[in-house]
């Protein structure tokens, strides 16, 4: 065999001596304190980075849901304007059902009723109000 491969007890080991002086370790420790102190901080920035995102993330969720009731709120104030103006013409027009002059007009208009003497005249041109324009008092 060859002899670089045999140890002899010239060979040195390395000092391997852990004994710190009073300051060494004083200073370590301080470090050590440093060190942690700056991993809680940055730590705690963190927490503070990942509250802030997810309050934005829920508030933009939110903000979605409000925009989207608001344009469903004001179409409704649209529906809700337009139904009691159809109410209060329907209350009109209730109003007016027991007048003869009424009563007349409908009969004249829906089912094509005609005083005694009047002529009715019916175009194909629906533009022309048949009814209504078409009607002639005499002979």
């Amino acid at each position: 065999m060859s002899d670089q491969f045999i140890h002899s007890a010239d060979t040195k080991e390395p000092d391997l001596d852990f004994t710190y002086s009073e300051e060494d370790l004083a200073a370590r420790i301080d470090e050590r304190r440093r060190f942690m102190q700056a991993r809680k901080t940055r730590n705690k920035r963190i927490m503070i980075i990942l509250l802030v995102l997810a309050f934005a993330l829920l508030a933009t969720m939110c903000g979605k849901d409000i925009v989207r009731l608001k344009a469903e709120n004001r179409a409704l104030k649209k529906q809700q304007i337009a139904l009691q103006k159809e109410r209060d013409e329907l209350k009109a027009e209730l109003e007016n059902t027991s007048e003869q002059e009424y009563i007349r007009d409908q009969a004249r208009r829906q089912l094509r009723l005609l005083n005694p003497g009047e002529l009715l005249f019916i175009f194909d041109d629906e533009g022309a109000s048949g009814a209504e324009g078409g009607e002639s008092s005499g002979q």
